[in-house]
């Protein structure tokens, strides 16, 4: 897997990984630099709501839903994905300069950062340095330590 421009963050529940995923969010765009994100959820999870059009088609048979406005699409497929699937489709539609996974900690190929208590062996920690993450993530990542700057 090319995780060239994928970093996780790892911690327990409740432990600042969203704090700290929505902080460098926003130092990054203002660096110029296009970020995704991807949440890992372990339990069961629909972004779909019972009754709603989208989940009706859902629930009528359709292996895929769109709903699509004017400022937002969401693709609402019907079964789990493997993360380096989405992966590959956000590198190929979005092209972020950088991905960021909230969870995945068993996920080896990902580099990450440890928010709060967990111990996870060879992730860079987060302990409220944040100028030091950004500096971690320009060094580690192949898209920031090729350029000088965003691309986009």
């Amino acid at each position: 897997m090319d995780n060239a421009n994928v970093i996780g963050i790892c911690g327990y529940h409740k432990s600042g990984k969203t704090t700290l995923i929505v902080n460098l969010i926003q130092r990054l765009r203002k660096e110029g630099y296009r970020v995704a994100t991807i949440k890992s959820i372990s339990e069961e999870f629909s972004i779909d709501r019972e009754g709603k059009d989208t989940w009706r088609h859902a629930d009528a048979g359709a292996d895929a839903v769109v709903a699509a406005s004017v400022n937002e699409t969401a693709f609402i497929l019907k079964h789990g994905m493997e993360i380096e699937k989405i992966v590959e489709i956000l590198n190929r539609t979005v092209k972020p300069d950088l991905i960021l996974v909230e969870g995945k900690k068993d996920e080896r190929w990902i580099p990450k950062i440890a928010v709060g208590e967990i111990d996870l062996e060879d992730a860079f920690r987060y302990d409220d340095n944040l100028d030091e993450v950004i500096e971690w993530i320009k060094t580690t990542l192949k898209p920031f330590s090729d350029i000088s700057s965003p691309s986009h």
